[in-house]
């Protein structure tokens, strides 16, 4: 593999994949169905703000602290020497997204289902985003121990600079800005409150509803982040009460 320092790509990636969520949500937030969902996942964000102080207040910016200097380092220091602006055929972008994910998400199974739903230090640490109960919102996705943001981030760049190397050959910018958007904006759909019925909404709602029966307590399944293809395979999905299938 050749390890150049594209400084340009990673500059285009990053601010690609940040154009594009921030456009994104401008456009889906004009939705009236999804505009009226975000303003209740904002109320119940600032009664758990005001009213959990010890939890939310204490933790969220030190979350978000944590996440932006490993993200930037990685932007940085890693992101250059795996990602070209060289052309690529579709056929491969397709592919190395599925697989960033997929593979991705079968170590996030392993590391949440094992790790942190084992015993001792991990169980506790876990224990701290757990605080947040059913029904979850938004701001519950930074609910987390600095040990954890760390692994989840960690786990992902990990697997994304793995992959380029067994296969040896950087990605394509619009690789990485897919699978960064998608990893990221499904980490938030799946801690905010849906509630929606109908294409396509009800996918949405399906995604954040299997993940809330996640939060229900410590001994629950539904372990993967990315799909439920994982607990499917290895017989942990649950069922949350509210869901109506």
């Amino acid at each position: 593999m050749n390890m150049n320092y594209d400084w340009l790509a990673a500059l285009v990636t990053v601010a690609s994949a940040f154009a594009i969520v921030g456009v994104g949500r401008w456009l889906v937030f004009k939705i009236p169905a999804i505009a009226n969902t975000r303003q209740k996942d904002a109320e119940e964000n600032k009664i758990k703000w005001r009213g959990r102080a010890d939890r939310h207040q204490a933790r969220v910016p030190v979350s978000q602290k944590i996440g932006l200097i490993i993200n930037l380092t990685f932007f940085v220091a890693v992101l250059p020497f795996i990602v070209t602006m060289d052309y690529q055929p579709v056929w491969k972008v397709a592919l190395d997204v599925f697989l960033i994910l997929m593979v991705y998400d079968f170590f996030y199974y392993m590391t949440h289902r094992f790790v942190f739903h084992g015993k001792g230090f991990f169980r506790r640490v876990h224990a701290v985003h757990h605080q947040a109960r059913s029904r979850v919102s938004s701001i519950d996705s930074l609910l987390l121990h600095p040990v954890e943001i760390f692994i989840g981030i960690a786990l992902f760049y990990v697997v994304t600079v793995a992959l380029s190397l067994v296969f040896g050959a950087p990605y394509n910018v619009a690789t990485i800005i897919i699978t960064t958007v998608i990893y990221t904006q499904i980490n938030q759909i799946n801690h905010c409150r849906i509630d929606l019925e109908g294409f396509p909404w009800k996918t949405l709602n399906w995604i954040a509803i299997k993940h809330d029966a996640h939060h229900l307590d410590m001994h629950k399944g539904n372990f993967a982040t990315i799909t439920l293809l994982f607990d499917r395979l290895f017989g942990t999905l649950e069922k949350h009460p509210n869901e109506s299938l």
